[in-house]
């Protein structure tokens, strides 16, 4: 009998054995799903779908040609080509190299800048065809007249500090300083010809970050994980019996059970739907624009620290002051502390420092005062509990 024992506990234990890998599949799968499904969520869902059925036009950039932007924004700034989002900046020159799926026969391109450090506002792109070479062509530029702002031409500002050396690039920000602007700019496939038949620009650009699109990571990102997806649900189909079938539906009657708070159920449906379209469109596509880039981000202080909009004092203009080895500034205070150290700055913070000097004695005074207080009541607590009776001999 001791066999029978011994075989019905193997048994047993492969039972567990089988339904915990069963388990953790199943968890992998959920991940997995609620991955897709956040991407979609934060990405938008019909962007997306209208994304995967495009087809690829090659005609749309000259031969042997890519197309290249480099941007830069005093303080922060986050850029935008037909809705699809390019990347974001903070006091750095990036560079992004543009896949020829996200262009139309007419483009826009569309910049969201803020400041918040209450010390300069500008903003800087340039974009570019680059051929085999490495040599640039320019297609449009902050400052040629291609740039609007609140249906008004975009002007070149004189800007005080250094800047980096973005080839025919100049400062252009709003009608008033600081706060939050949207710039935007159209091309279209012609000019993409034009600007291949120009002569190179001399020169070089200043070092700038180079980052992949973010939309394009994003979609490469959701056809990984569709892949995976895939292949897990092969492996559950495998293991597939009547009690291990259950999908998690965002809510059940009970009060105890599993939610997703305010994100809401899963729409693994639609999610799905979208990155098994992605999937199959990028299968199509040449390998080189099917790379999986995760670069490492900035991290912005968002538009929560927006410097509030002064009104532009004089139109003083200068010559900027271009260094081909920019370097980003030292962290700044936000736009509710310190700025730079410029001539009203110092000023300011002088004033503040003669202020808190002319009210330190009282605040010492006031400090002091609530000290001897406070001793005395401790002192008067202490006295009566030696003074009782249990502590006499």
């Amino acid at each position: 009998m001791c066999w029978l024992a011994w075989a019905v506990c193997g048994v047993g234990w492969a039972a567990a054995a089988a339904a915990d890998d069963v388990v953790a599949l199943r968890q992998q799968y959920n991940q997995v799903s609620a991955s897709i499904d956040t991407l979609v969520r934060l990405y938008g869902g019909d962007k997306l779908r209208e994304l995967a059925k495009r087809k690829e036009d090659s005609r749309l950039l000259p031969a042997n040609s890519k197309l290249v932007l480099i941007f830069w924004a005093d303080d922060e700034a986050e850029l935008f080509l037909n809705g699809h989002r390019i990347g974001e900046t903070r006091l750095t020159p990036i560079r992004v190299e543009i896949p020829v799926v996200y262009l139309l026969r007419s483009n826009i391109l569309r910049a969201h800048c803020w400041d918040t450090d209450r010390v300069e506002s500008g903003f800087m792109a340039g974009l570019y065809l680059q051929d085999g070479r490495g040599r640039l062509r320019k297609v449009l530029a902050t400052g040629d007249g291609h740039w609007w702002v609140d249906g008004q031409r975009a002007e070149p500002r004189f800007y005080n500090h250094s800047l980096p050396d973005i080839p025919r690039a100049e400062v252009i920000w709003g009608t008033t300083l600081f706060g939050e602007v949207e710039l935007e700019a159209r091309f279209d496939a012609a000019q993409l010809a034009r600007a291949a038949r120009r002569r190179p620009l001399t020169g070089a650009a200043s070092a700038a970050q180079h980052q992949s699109m973010e939309t394009h990571m994003v979609v490469s990102r959701l056809v990984h994980l569709q892949k995976q997806r895939d292949e897990l649900a092969q492996k559950l189909h495998v293991r597939r019996s009547a009690t291990q079938d259950v999908l998690y539906q965002g809510f059940v009657r009970g009060r105890l059970a599993f939610s997703l708070g305010k994100a809401s159920r899963l729409a693994e449906v639609e999610s799905i739907d979208a990155a098994r379209k992605l999937l199959a469109w990028t299968e199509a596509l040449p390998a080189a624009q099917r790379e999986l880039v995760f670069p490492q981000k900035q991290a912005l202080k968002g538009t929560s620290h927006v410097v509030p909009q002064r009104a532009v004092v004089g139109t003083a203009r200068g010559e900027a002051d271009r260094r081909r080895d920019y370097a980003p500034p030292a962290a700044r205070g936000s736009a509710k502390g310190e700025g730079r150290a410029t001539g009203s700055g110092r000023q300011q913070s002088s004033t503040r420092s003669v202020r808190i000097g002319r009210s330190a004695p009282w605040e010492l005074w006031g400090i002091a005062t609530g000290l001897l207080f406070y001793l005395g009541m401790v002192s008067r607590q202490w006295w009566k509990l030696f003074s009782a009776k249990g502590w006499t001999s």
